[in-house]
C-alpha cells in the first residue's frame, strides 16, 4: 500500500476539515487531562515551522531535538518536515560528550530542548558554538533560566556568562508568538511548505550506536519512511481498531516511538502522552484499544497477571483490568518477547504481533499476521521488503524502504553494503518452512536490552583499558532490563594491592573474594559508569578467579575476546545475577 499524503499534509487536511477533533492528550500541572485539537496541532506545527523558516532552516538544514516525551514533540516533529529540515533526535539519557558528538557531527544548527535539560547543555555550551538557535521547552521566565545558569555556575570550574547564553536561547512561547505573528502576515505558508515536499527529501538522522563506540548517524528519507509506513498500513489494518486511543510512552528520540506518533497522525489515533514510570498506572484509567511497547512492559502486564492467582481465568481477568479492558492493538519491537508471555496474551484474546528491524530500514522488515503468526518466529517480510541469507546465516536486506547511507561516513556506508546492494543486517537467521523468519542471534556484538536500547559493549569496555586492577570485562544483557559483567582481575596487581593493605589470604581465589578486593573493582565499575547514560550503567557483577585464555578457548590466537563463547561458558553466573 501506499501512503499517498506526507505527514505534514495529514496534518493540514485534518487541521482544516476535523479542527475540533482531539489528536492527543497530555497530563497537565494538576495532573489532569489535557486535550490538543488536530486544528490546535496545526496552528503550533505551523507557528514553529514558519519561525524556523524565518532563520533560515530549510532543506537539508538540521535541527535537532534533545528531550524528554511532551506535548511539543511532535508540534516540533511536524514543523521541521513541513519547512522541509532534517529532524536529529537525542535520546534524553545521553551524557554531555554523546550529546556533543551528536549535534557536531550532524551539523545540527538548532537544537530544541527542555529546561530540565539544560544542565547538560551547560557543560558543553563552550563547544557549541555551531548552534544558531536554542529552543527551550518549559522556560517560564528570564529568571528561572538565571537560577539555572545560577546553579551551574555555582558548582563548575568554568562559568558561564548570562550574555554568552541567553543571547542564543529562546523559549518556545516567544517562538509561538514570532510564528503567529508571521503566520498572520503569510496564511498560507504551511499549505505551501506542504507543497514543496519531495519523496527524496532527507526526513530525519537518528544516531544508533556502532561497534566502535561512535553512534552512526542513519539518513531517512521521506520515502524510505512512507514505504515502511504504507506497508504497516497494509499488514496491520485488519487489527486496527475502529476506536483508536493510543497510549504513547515510547521515546520519540526512537524510530519506534517516532513510528508510533506516525502511525497516529495517519491513521488518526487519539493519542495519550505517558512517562516509562506512569504508563501501566494510566493504562487501567485511559483504557487504550492500541498500545505499542518493548517487551519489558508486556512482562510486567504478565507477572502482575499471573502472579494475582493461581486460577487461569483469574489471572486473565487481571490482565483485562491492568489494560483497561478494551486493548484489541498489542504490538511489540525492540526485543525478543517470551514465548510464554505471547501465548498468555492470546489465550486472553489478545494477539501481540512482534516484528524484526532495524533504524536502517525504516525501521520494519518481518512482522506476524492476526491470521499468519508464529510465535517463535519474527514474522514474514513487509510486501516492499526482500530478504536473503548470505553464506554464513546474515541476513540481507533490499527495498525503497532501506536507507540509502550513514551520514558523513563512507567507510561505514561502504560496509553496510554487499556487491550486490543488499543490506547486512549484522543479524542471523533462518527461514522455517512456511517462510517465517527466525533470529538465531547477532553476527556483531551489539547488545539489545529488553527495554529496546542499542548498546555498543565494546565501547563501555574499552573505557577499562587503562585500570590498574581489571583485566578483562565482558558486558552482558541482551534482552535483560539491565546491563551486568564478568570481570578477571591482574593477578599480581591484586596480590600486590592486598599486600600493601594487609590482607592476607591462603590463595588468589579467595583473595578476589574479599570485600575490599570487591570496593576495588566497584569503585572502577561506578567511575566509568558516571560518563555513561543510565541504560549504559553496569549494574551488577561477577569477578571470576582465573583469566581469559586462548588455551581454555576463551581468546583467539591474537588475544581477542571470544564473547559468545564467554557468554555461553559463564551463561548459568551471569543469569545468576539477574535473580
Amino acid at each position: 500500500m501506499e501512503v499517498s499524503m506526507t505527514e505534514a499534509r495529514i496534518l493540514f487536511e485534518m487541521g482544516t476539515t476535523q479542527p475540533q477533533a482531539i489528536r492527543f492528550m497530555y497530563e497537565g500541572a494538576d495532573s489532569a487531562w489535557c486535550g490538543i485539537t488536530w486544528g490546535e496541532f496545526l496552528g503550533r506545527a505551523t507557528q514553529i515551522a514558519l519561525y524556523l523558516h524565518d532563520i533560515g532552516i530549510g532543506p537539508q538544514r538540521k535541527v535537532a531535538v534533545f528531550a524528554r516525551n511532551r506535548i511539543e514533540w511532535p508540534f516540533c516533529v511536524m514543523a521541521i518536515h513541513a519547512c522541509r529540515g532534517v529532524l536529529v533526535p537525542i535520546y534524553q539519557a545521553n551524557t554531555p560528550i554523546q550529546t556533543q558528538y551528536i549535534l557536531h557531527h550532524s551539523d545540527s544548527e538548532v537544537l530544541v530542548t527542555e529546561l530540565e535539560l539544560l544542565p547538560v547543555l551547560f557543560r558543553i555550551w563552550r563547544e557549541l558554538p555551531m548552534l544558531r538557535k536554542v529552543i527551550v521547552l518549559g522556560l517560564p521566565s528570564a529568571d528561572q533560566l538565571e537560577k539555572h545558569l545560577e546553579d551551574f555556575n555555582r558548582t563548575s570550574a568554568l562559568p558561564l556568562k548570562p550574555a554568552d547564553v541567553t543571547q542564543r536561547l529562546v523559549s518556545i512561547n516567544d517562538v509561538y508568538d514570532i510564528g503567529e505573528s508571521l503566520r498572520r502576515h503569510q496564511p498560507g505558508a504551511f499549505e505551501q511548505f506542504c507543497d514543496t515536499i519531495t519523496k527524496d527529501d532527507v526526513s530525519s538522522v537518528l544516531y544508533t550506536s556502532g561497534t566502535t563506540g561512535q553512534p552512526k548517524g542513519v539518513t531517512l528519507t521521506i520515502d524510505n519512511l512512507y514505504t515502511n509506513a504504507g506497508d504497516w498500513i497494509e499488514v496491520l489494518g485488519p487489527l486496527i481498531p475502529e476506536t483508536r486511543v493510543d497510549l504513547l510512552w515510547l521515546p520519540m528520540s526512537h524510530i519506534f516511538g517516532l513510528g508510533e506518533l506516525g502511525l497516529g497522525n495517519t491513521l488518526g489515533f487519539t493519542t495519550y502522552f505517558t512517562t516509562p514510570q506512569a504508563v501501566l498506572g494510566h493504562m487501567s484509567a485511559v483504557c487504550p484499544t492500541v498500545f505499542m511497547s518493548v517487551p519489558a512492559y508486556w512482562e510486567k502486564l504478565y507477572l502482575d497477571a499471573v502472579g494475582f492467582s493461581d486460577q487461569r481465568s483469574q489471572q486473565i481477568d487481571r490482565l483485562h483490568v491492568l489494560t483497561g479492558g478494551r486493548l484489541k492493538f498489542c504490538l511489540s519491537g525492540g526485543a525478543g518477547l517470551k514465548t510464554q508471555v505471547k501465548e498468555f496474551f492470546y489465550d486472553a484474546g489478545l494477539l501481540i504481533i512482534e516484528g524484526y528491524g532495524l533504524t536502517e530500514c525504516s525501521p520494519t522488515l518481518t512482522m506476524n499476521r492476526r491470521d499468519d503468526f508464529d510465535f517463535d518466529t519474527v514474522g514474514k517480510p513487509f510486501p516492499n521488503v526482500q530478504l536473503q541469507l548470505a553464506p554464513d546465516g546474515e541476513i540481507l536486506a533490499k527495498g525503497p524502504n532501506v536507507f540509502r547511507q550513514y551520514y558523513k561516513d563512507e567507510a561505514a556506508t561502504a560496509e553496510a553494503f554487499d556487491a550486490e546492494g543488499w543490506f547486512k543486517t549484522g543479524d542471523l537467521g533462518t527461514f522455517t518452512q512456511r517462510g517465517f523468519l527466525k533470529i538465531i542471534g547477532r553476527k556483531k556484538d551489539i547488545i539489545v536490552t529488553s527495554g529496546g536500547k542499542n548498546i555498543s559493549p565494546q565501547a563501555i569496555e574499552s573505557q577499562f583499558l587503562d585500570d590498574p586492577y581489571i583485566e578483562h570485562i565482558v558486558l552482558y544483557g541482551d534482552e535483560r532490563k539491565y546491563l551486568t559483567a564478568l570481570i578477571t582481575l591482574k593477578a599480581f596487581a591484586v596480590m600486590a594491592y592486598a599486600a600493601r593493605a594487609g590482607i592476607i589470604e591462603g590463595d588468589y581465589s579467595a583473595l578476589v573474594r574479599r570485600p575490599e578486593v570487591a570496593a576495588l573493582v566497584q569503585k572502577a565499575v561506578d567511575a566509568v559508569n558516571a560518563n555513561l547514560s543510565s541504560v549504559e550503567t553496569i549494574k551488577r557483577l561477577y569477578i571470576h578467579d582465573r583469566s581469559l585464555s586462548v588455551e581454555d578457548g576463551l581468546l583467539t590466537p591474537s588475544f581477542k575476546l571470544k564473547r559468545r563463547q564467554v557468554h555461553e561458558r559463564f551463561r548459568d553466573v551471569l543469569d545468576g545475577l539477574y535473580q
